[in-house]
């Protein structure tokens, strides 16, 4: 091999370690894992060149990292983004401001979506509440010690439940129209568990969505 041609293929893995060096300063994961992953590209050219036959093992494990490493960097950027999320979901996205779009995504699919075609009761007063739901379209009627009170979506339901355990302070009853998304409260407590970023995000989530209800709740006239 021509020792100009090694020479300046061995500033390849000076430039990979100035890329890992910096990546390991970086704070941010995607910025981390892009310099990583510039890095090994130019580890893989350095391995392929360096010697007069490619270095193989060198070449495979480094490749078979490289692939992992872009895979995460597609992970992050869909946790980061609302990229391939269809028109009505991202709608959807814009109502919850407290959730990054992966914890939306994470949330989304754990739902299952009800279209309300009959006046449909969600919680009564008194009893257990086994599910939590959130109204993003419609209005519902809320009755508590016998004062019913007209609230347009999007709003949560059963959220207190859900937190404490307790049972339902009031009956809510869904009207003709509303869209809700609806979660088993058993199955998002274990989601929930994997994840505590998405618990306290959801948390802020419900909080915010309580200073709704406060602000705009009106009783109906008798």
């Amino acid at each position: 091999m021509d020792w100009q041609f090694g020479l300046s293929i061995g500033i390849l893995v000076y430039m990979a370690f100035v890329f890992d060096f910096f990546g390991f300063l970086a704070r941010d994961e995607l910025l981390l894992r892009l310099l990583m992953l510039a890095a090994s590209v130019l580890y893989l050219f350095y391995y392929y060149h360096v010697a007069d036959t490619p270095l193989w093992d060198a070449i495979t494990t480094n490749a078979v990292l490289g692939a992992a490493n872009l895979a995460m960097i597609g992970v992050v950027i869909l946790e980061r983004t609302t990229f391939s999320m269809s028109k009505e979901t991202e709608a959807l996205f814009q109502q919850f401001p407290m959730l990054t779009p992966g914890q939306f995504r994470r949330l989304l699919k754990s739902a299952r979506t009800i279209a309300v075609t009959a006046p449909r009761t969600l919680t009564m007063a008194g009893t257990p509440v086994k599910r939590l739901w959130y109204v993003h379209e419609g209005a519902l009627r809320i009755d508590k010690t016998g004062q019913e009170t007209l609230v347009e979506a999007p709003m949560f339901v059963g959220e207190l439940a859900f937190l404490t355990g307790a049972q339902a302070s009031a009956s809510v009853t869904a009207e003709p129209g509303a869209r809700i998304l609806e979660w088993d409260a058993a199955e998002l407590h274990r989601l929930l568990r994997k994840s505590s970023k998405l618990h306290v995000a959801l948390q802020a989530q419900f909080n915010a969505d309580l200073v709704r209800k406060v602000t705009h709740s009106a009783p109906l006239a008798n």
